[in-house]
């Protein structure tokens, strides 16, 4: 049956309350919440060292900057967005393609540099599988999450993360960070993220402009003394669906080591083409999150099983109580 005249529910959904007061004071660039925001971060993720980027590409890139010289091939699972991998490539790296994904066996490689991404707001479970092999981390759909306590983003060498709009955490615009906690890859990510300065002096090295603007970090700022919050809400929500889904949900799945955000509320779906028809017909947005496009040509069919049927249904924390019954009601008439 098709619901006619209903609203229809979006799998993203941004509104805020936040006014700007660093916009009509015209204090854009390099201001006081820059540093207010990255030391809260460093709290939050209880990390020594941030450094806020123009985009989590930004702080990828700034990352495989500085490791370059260390390392000369990056291992990497492709079903990601591609921004994971490109700016190495960019950087002459070699790419080594392994499917970790959903995968028990996987041996992690000792050569070379690896990362760890962990999508859809889930932990990554490679990162009990790492046995001293050198790692960064893409951690941009993951603010927030954690394994066996600790904040994800913070285990490897670096961590990367993003916070574009459709992030659990997010400005308004482009954004992201860098972390770590090794003074002197700090100071390299700071020199080039910075337009070759260091505590204010100006280097002779190799840099760019990656900075975030004092608008970007004041909404942050404004997002941040509410995100557990939102965080929990979210999880409730997931829970509530997760428990009208049958069968094994992998992207949904939680265990006592793992505190996952639900950025991306994945499911795998067999007959999915039919389930989102159903959806639809519900009034209910699905999004293929990620189809086979993502992938290297030659990296498509060892995907098949992910791509053929994975599908997300919107879950976030600022649904209403009529659309999480909506959405409720569409699972159960699926599943049940």
């Amino acid at each position: 049956m098709i619901l006619k005249n209903k609203p229809r529910i979006f799998l993203y959904k941004l509104n805020s309350h936040y006014s700007s007061n660093v916009y009509n004071c015209g204090k854009w660039i390099d201001g006081i919440k820059i540093r207010e925001l990255e030391e809260k971060i460093k709290k939050f993720l209880a990390i020594k060292y941030v450094i806020l980027t123009n985009s989590g590409t930004s702080a990828l890139l700034a990352a495989y900057w500085v490791l370059k010289n260390e390392y000369k091939t990056l291992n990497v699972d492709p079903y990601t967005f591609p921004a994971t991998y490109q700016p190495a490539k960019l950087l002459n790296y070699k790419m080594n393609f392994i499917r970790t994904i959903l995968k028990n066996n996987v041996i992690f490689p000792k050569n070379g540099l690896n990362i760890i991404t962990h999508l859809f707001g889930q932990p990554n479970a490679l990162l009990a599988r790492t046995e001293g092999a050198p790692f960064i981390e893409d951690a941009c759909q993951s603010f927030g999450a954690k394994y066996k306590g600790k904040r994800v983003g913070t285990f490897g060498k670096i961590g990367c993360f993003s916070f574009y709009p459709t992030k659990s955490f997010h400005t308004n615009g482009h954004g992201g960070a860098v972390v770590t906690n090794n003074q002197d890859y700090y100071e390299r990510l700071k020199i080039f993220i910075e337009s070759g300065r260091l505590n204010g002096k100006m280097t002779e090295k190799i840099a760019l402009n990656l900075r975030m603007d004092e608008i970007k970090a004041e909404f942050l700022l404004y997002e941040l003394e509410d995100y557990e919050r939102k965080v929990a809400c979210q999880r409730q929500i997931a829970k509530n669906f997760k428990s009208l889904i049958a069968g094994e949900q992998p992207f949904l799945e939680e265990d006592e080591n793992s505190y996952h955000i639900f950025s991306v509320f994945n499911m795998l779906i067999k007959k999915r083409n039919e389930f989102r028809k159903y959806m639809s017909n519900k009034g209910i947005e699905t999004i293929i999150y990620y189809n086979d496009g993502i992938l290297p040509a030659r990296e498509k069919f060892k995907y098949l099983d992910l791509t053929s049927s994975i599908v997300a249904i919107p879950c976030r924390w600022n649904l209403t109580d009529r659309e999480i019954s909506r959405i409720k009601n569409a699972l159960k008439g699926w599943f049940v």
